[in-house]
């Protein structure tokens, strides 16, 4: 189970990618070290605030309860992966585990509710997420 972000850089970041079309690569190189860097801290983050704790917890409070720990040990970010060429370039990262984690505790269901780990804890590290992004822009074009 992984969840997909999308990022909305800023309009200052963008029009830096004109500074990197002399050197194509290096802009979505500087994107992918970012959102490397990014989504290591925000896995950390949603370890310790969203898969912490014996529960169950309230709904609105989008944890899950340990009861082996699996799920935070083994909760990762995957290296984000640079797919394309030219000016139709993407960079993918994913945050997810490599144990079994039910659908149901994430989307919900007829007889359960959303908790959305996951989810919640990206969306609330978004803006941590693009300025880390833009950091790493920024630092490519310094000489």
């Amino acid at each position: 189970m992984s969840a997909t972000i999308t990022i909305q850089l800023s309009p200052s970041a963008i029009a830096l990618a004109d500074k990197f079309r002399a050197a194509p690569q290096q802009f979505p190189q500087a994107v992918k070290r970012g959102m490397d860097k990014a989504l290591a801290i925000t896995s950390g983050r949603i370890q310790e605030k969203r898969l912490t704790g014996h529960g169950p917890f309230p709904v609105v409070e989008h944890r899950l309860g340990e009861r082996t720990g699996q799920l935070k040990l083994r909760t990762r970010a995957t290296p984000a992966v640079i797919e394309g060429t030219g000016e139709q370039v993407t960079v993918t990262g994913a945050i997810g585990s490599s144990v079994f984690y039910a659908a149901i505790h994430e989307f919900g269901g007829k007889h359960a509710p959303e908790r959305a780990p996951f989810r919640t804890g990206i969306r609330e590290n978004l803006v941590y997420i693009s300025e880390t992004i833009e950091k790493e822009i920024m630092t490519s074009l310094k000489p």
